[in-house]
């Protein structure tokens, strides 16, 4: 019997000894050990040419070519001046720091239709002032419930948060998950 509470005391305190080490506050953001930003945080593209390489360092493999200045991207890491990121696709890389900017884009998914309505106001029922097709990527202006501001080659409008990538929250803190 009496091993039986030793082993019982022992997996309890050994219990509390995990549950103390959790982090006090699940709404505080990691800071990037060399950028002193949350992590993770949306970026976006500077240029129409950035290496994606498979590690922190130019000795990585380079296994693609971004070509689109503006493509959001999410950091999920930091090493030196690298920047581990996942792009809308899902695809993780590692770019230099130097090709990525602090500037808030959004990437459209698309809505059931492979589209996404831009409305003049946040409602589902206000005008519909153009269509953003899948792919297209805008500049992320403004957050009001479920819906973005985004202004896209001239126009602007509000679309459901649900039909961009990289739109899911409005500070530079990504959203867990």
């Amino acid at each position: 019997m009496k091993m039986r509470r030793a082993a019982l005391a022992f997996v309890v305190l050994g219990l509390a000894a995990c549950l103390t080490a959790l982090p006090v506050s699940a709404e505080a953001p990691i800071v990037g050990p060399d950028s002193g930003l949350p992590v993770p945080r949306y970026v976006s593209l500077k240029s129409d040419r950035a290496n994606a390489r498979r590690g922190p360092g130019v000795e990585h493999r380079v296994d693609w070519v971004y070509q689109r200045a503006g493509l959001p991207l999410l950091v999920t890491a930091e090493s030196g001046p690298w920047r581990r990121v996942r792009d809308p696709d899902g695809a993780v890389s590692w770019v230099h720091s130097g090709q990525l900017e602090n500037k808030r884009t959004a990437y459209v998914r698309g809505g059931r239709l492979g589209s996404a309505p831009l409305r003049q106001w946040p409602r589902g029922d206000a005008r519909i002032v153009a269509y953003l097709e899948r792919g297209v990527v805008g500049r992320l202006e403004a957050c009001r419930d479920g819906w973005r501001y985004i202004a896209v080659a001239g126009r602007s409008g509000w679309t459901q948060a649900e039909d961009l990538w990289g739109a899911d929250s409005c500070g530079d803190h990504a959203p867990e998950g």
